[in-house]
Formats: structure tokens, sequence, C-alpha cells
């Protein structure tokens, strides 16, 4: 579909990439990863015809269609989100002008060369038409720009009266309404709720089009991709296997690499004696030049390289607190007619690690304003003793004076006892040498996200709020942070949706819905199978008031109906025990095949085919555990006692 050969782009005197080479299959599902300012989002905008090369040719089908999501583009203000969505089917429109067009010329054609021709045109109109959809288009928009997040008048709200987030949210709805060949997706999730990070997903699983995917969230990257490409110093590393696969493929390979340059450097050592021994002896001076020779030829083994360099995350200990280090009594906020929140009541105690989930336009966001005093309400929220509050606001990197420079920024937060440990604890934020000189105004998001984090350490804190933290942080960054919160001896509070970083990392969830606080003890992804049961429940619920039941129905006695349902509780066992022998199989072939592939001295198109089957593997034990989790929620459910 797309073939890309020796690319070269140059920033400067820095070679982002040189003679890079790949090539983009119908049926790709791509994750393109790799650290902040590796050059994705470069390599995306090469791809998508909106960024010039310095070399290199890229092949693609004059009929090839793509769908381009960057993280920053233009957006018609005056528009609304239905009036974007629409644009959509302006491909359909002039198709079906197209068809009328040929339909008439076919009429008046006489020559079968001229009328072979117009007949094949006709068939690609009609075939791509067919694709993208001729129907009435209004539903269609509608239950994508739900999906999305929006309701009701929202889809008829000017674009200049939302936020940024939710303009992407509308180009997005049209981008995916085109059903282009190729989707180019930079960080759709960025903008995006729980809810609607499901439903994308859910959506893309099935979507009719190959997929080059730019993301920071792992567990989308896992479900959605089956090749994985890593941009590295300049260079692409391309395997046919998904993130969290990628991650143990690769360790073992660069294990395997520092083994053989091991053993080939024991060689050339070897090899050198020999040199030395009789390169001075005449009759063996031949031998030695011929041991000189063999050496200039040999390839030598390289290691590929690690980037060592880690954000070092340790918050330092928390001052003392009372117990109690928060409490919401009797509050309310609304704007307007919306009611936020109604007469909420919540305690947090010392310690606590603590997310708020749910949809955007909930109210997570305001209550960590109302908590710092940002936002005014109705109710009391008190402070407990001693209680030192840190706040990381969604919008935190771009708070800071872009004219003070990264040693100035750091210096204003710190305290006093803690302004001589400051170049320290930038140095472990990555920011060394001449970094810590640079003005705010250039630092890229992942930069100024980092500064701001490093910010907040800079002073003694007990109880941290943090407001979608790893916004711009990359995958090992946010692994880090994540290691540094659940090793945190004070309490926190934050805003994510992110189900990776907050899998594992709290055990107490507030889920914000309806103007209320509900208290959930329990793991995000456990609440997120709870929702999806909940929601195929109602769905089921709404089905069956459609058909009620006709009076002259009898009702079944009580035994059948025991019967019944022991019956469905056996076949739910079996199923249970069938999909587990299968997942068995399925990971001991994965476990047998990831050793044989790491094999040395195995030719590469058995590798090749080891990778392929990997990937099948992957993707199979996916959609099993999956089937496993559905039918071991339902087999619980139907142990439960009844009324319970």
């Amino acid at each position: 579909m797309i073939t890309v050969q020796g690319l070269q782009l140059h920033f400067g005197e820095r070679a982002l990439f040189d003679d890079v080479s790949f090539f983009i299959g119908g049926d790709d599902r791509i994750g393109l990863v790799g650290r902040n300012g590796a050059g994705k989002s470069t390599l995306m905008k090469v791809l998508s015809g909106q960024q010039r090369t310095d070399g290199g040719a890229i092949g693609m089908p004059k009929e090839l269609t793509l769908g381009y999501l960057p993280q920053q583009m233009e957006h018609d203000l005056q528009a609304t989100p239905w009036q974007v969505a629409e644009l959509a089917f302006a491909e359909a429109r002039g198709l079906q002008g197209s068809i009328a067009r040929i339909e008439k010329d076919l009429e008046t054609a006489t020559e079968v060369e001229e009328q072979m021709e117009l007949a094949t045109m006709l068939a690609h109109a009609h075939e791509r038409l067919n694709m993208i959809g001729a129907a009435d288009h209004d539903p269609m928009i509608e239950r994508t720009l739900k999906g999305l997040g929006f309701v009701g008048e929202d889809m008829q709200r000017p674009m200049a009266e939302l936020s940024g987030g939710w303009r992407m949210r509308a180009e997005l709805a049209r981008i995916l309404l085109q059903r282009p060949d190729l989707l180019l997706l930079d960080e759709p999730t960025n903008h995006l709720d729980l809810p609607a990070i499901q439903w994308l997903e859910d959506l893309l699983k099935d979507y009719p089009a190959a997929l080059v995917l730019i993301s920071h969230d792992k567990a989308f990257l896992d479900r959605l991709t089956h090749r994985t490409i890593e941009v590295f110093n300049g260079r692409l590393i391309d395997r046919k296997v998904p993130w969290s696969q990628y991650v143990e493929l690769r360790q073992v390979e660069r294990s395997q690499q520092a083994q053989a340059a091991k053993e080939q450097q024991r060689y050339i050592e070897h090899t050198q004696e020999l040199i030395n021994k009789f390169r001075a002896k005449k009759n063996k001076a031949a031998f030695a030049q011929s041991l000189i020779t063999k050496l200039d030829k040999l390839d030598r083994i390289e290691v590929d390289d690690v980037d060592l360099r880690k954000l070092l995350v340790r918050f330092p200990p928390a001052p003392h607190a009372g117990k109690i280090i928060t409490e919401l009594r009797d509050v309310s906020k609304s704007y307007g007619p919306k009611h936020i929140f109604t007469h909420a009541e919540l305690t947090i105690a010392k310690g606590e690690h603590l997310a708020l989930v749910g949809a955007n336009g909930t109210g997570k966001s305001t209550l960590m304003r109302m908590l710092v005093g940002e936002e005014p309400y109705e109710g009391e929220i008190r402070l407990g003793h001693g209680v030192l509050l840190g706040y990381y606001a969604q919008d935190m990197p771009e708070r800071m004076d872009p004219k003070r420079t990264v040693l100035e920024t750091a210096e204003d937060a710190a305290s006093e006892e803690n302004r001589p440990r400051v170049r320290a604890m930038l140095g472990a934020f990555l920011f060394s040498g001449e970094d810590v000189d640079k003005k705010v105004k250039v630092l890229s998001g992942g930069e100024r996200a980092r500064l701001a984090l490093c910010c907040m350490l800079l002073k003694p804190l007990n109880f941290l709020l943090l407001d979608e933290p790893t916004h711009h942080l990359d995958i090992q960054s946010k692994d880090v942070l994540k290691e540094a919160l659940k090793n945190y001896d004070g309490t926190f509070l934050l805003v994510s949706h992110d189900r990776d970083f907050l899998h594992g990392l709290t055990g107490r969830l507030l889920e914000l819905e309806d103007g209320r606080i509900r208290d959930q003890h329990m793991d995000i992804l456990e609440l997120i199978e709870k929702r999806k049961a909940l929601q195929t429940a109602d769905m089921g619920a709404s089905s069956g008031r459609g058909t009620p039941q006709r009076p002259t129905d009898k009702p079944r006695s009580d035994y059948h109906e025991r019967k019944e349902v022991e019956k469905e509780r056996r076949r739910m066992q079996g199923q249970v025990q069938r999909l587990e022998k299968q997942l068995s199989t399925l990971e001991q072939e994965e476990r047998i095949l990831q050793g044989e592939v790491m094999k040395s001295g195995i030719p590469p198109e058995q590798v090749e085919k080891g990778y392929a089957r990997l990937g099948e593997l992957a993707q199979r034990i996916a959609e099993v555990m999956e089937e496993w989790e559905s039918a071991s929620l339902r087999l619980e459910e139907m142990d439960e006692p009844r009324g319970s």
C-alpha cells in the first residue's frame, strides 16, 4: 500500500531519519513508538504528505485515501461539530455526481474500448461509494459524535465555544466517518475520557482500514496493533508483535547481541595475538597479512544502544499530617442550570492513594480546583491538620512563564531549604548541562510536563493533587512516575484516563456521576468490567421491554426456571474450563515459539514466519482472554445469591 525507500530527513545538523525504508500493507495495524522527540509525529507528517524530506521516495496508489489526525491542527471555528463530521460525506456526494456523469457517457459511448474504460470507472466509483456508505448519513453522524462524548445541543455549538480537546473529537469523528484506506492517528486518546476511549477502541478493533497509531497508552496499543515500529536514533526497529511483546522481544535480542559481540571480541583479540606473533617472521608474514585482511573485512556486531537516560522520580518523605487529610461536607457546585455536585460528602484519610474517574464534564477537574481554592462552591471543604498541598493542573505546563529559563522556573518553585538541591533535581528530570538555560517557551510538551512535576517536588508536600500528570509523558516516563507514586508515603488524589497507569496504582476510586461521588473500592479494570456488564444488562432489559409478555402466556413454574438456570450455569462452567484449557495451550505454544525464534543460526525467513505467528498468537490470546473474562463474570453473577 505504501512503500518508503531510503527516507532521509535532517533538522539542522541532526539526522532525524537516515536511509529509512519500510512498507505498510493493507491489513497492517502498526503501533509507532519511541521517546518524546524521536520523530514519531514527524514520520506521520511525512506519510500524510505534510512534511518534506531531504531524500528517498514514498510510493502509494493514486486511489489510496488517508485519514490523518495530528496532535495540533487548524479548525473552522464557525462550524459546529455536526458540520465538521458532515464533511466526511463530501466524497460520497462527489461520487454520486461522478456516477451520474459516467452513466450518461456510457449511454452515448460507441467504441468498445471507451465503454470498457467507463464501465471500469463506474465499478470503482460504486465500490468506493458502497465502502463509505450512500444512505442517510445523519444516524451515522449522531452515533459517532455520541460515541466520542458529544450530547444534545453540544453537537450544534460553534467550535469557537469548545475547548481544544472537543474540537479534536469533532475532527476525529470526521476522519472515522470518511472510512479511509489508511488511518494515521497521532495520540487520539489525549483528550478522551474512559468511556470515549473504550468506544474508540471497540470501533477501531473491527475498523476496515490499515492503521498507524501513536499512543502512550500501552493497553490501547496492545489491543489495537499487531506490529510495532520504534523510532530510535534515526532508524526504525520493526517487529511483527504488539507493544508488550515487543518490549520483551527487544530485551532478548539485546542480550543475544551482547553475547554475540562478546564472542566476536574474543575472536578479534585472539586473531590480533596471532598477527602480533607472526608478522615479524618472514615465513609467516603472508599468513599474518591474511589475518589482517580478515579482520578488516569483518562485520562488527553492534549492540543496539539503549537510551540510558531515565526519569528519576522519587518523592521526598511526606511531612507529618493528621489522620484526616480533607473532608467535604454538604458540598454543591453548579454552572447555571447544570449541577456538578449536589450535597456531596467525602473523607480522605492520611496515606490514601485515590483516583477520580468519570466521563468528561462530570466535575473531576472542578473538584480539584475546589480543593485548592481556585473554584467557588457551596458547603464546606476542610483540610486536615498539617496538610501541605501540591497541585498539578492539566494546564500546568502552559502556566509557566515562557520567558523564564528552566533553572529560574525551578528556583522560583523551590522552598528555601531545597534551593541547593535544584540542579540535582533538574538532572533527575533529564535537564542537565545547557538544558537548564533553555527558555520554557522552546520546551516540548513532554519537557514542560517534566519541569512542572520537578517543581512540585522542590517543596515539602504531603497531599498531591494530580490532574492528568501523564498527558505529555512517553511510555517509559509514565512507568517511572507510576512506580514513584506507588512508593509515595503521603496522600494523593489523581485524575487520569490511562487505564494502564491507573491499574494497580489505586485501590479506591471516586467515580463522579450524576452530581454524586460514588466510592468504589476496586481496581480500574474491575470498574470497567462492572460498567460493561451493567451496560449489557441495561441493553438486554431495554430490548426486553419492547416485547411484553402476552396475557395468554402462562408463567413458568419455579421448578422449570431453576432447572433452566442450573442448565445455563453448567454450560457456562464448561465454557470457562474450555477457554482456560485453550489459553494454556496458546500460551505454551507462544513460549516455545519465542524460544525458537531467538536461537542463533535460524534462517531469516523462518524468523519472519515465527514473528508473524507470534503476532497471531498474541491476538488470539487477547481474544480468548476477553471471552474468558466475560464468561467468568457471567458465572460469578449466577453464583451470587438472588436478591443480594
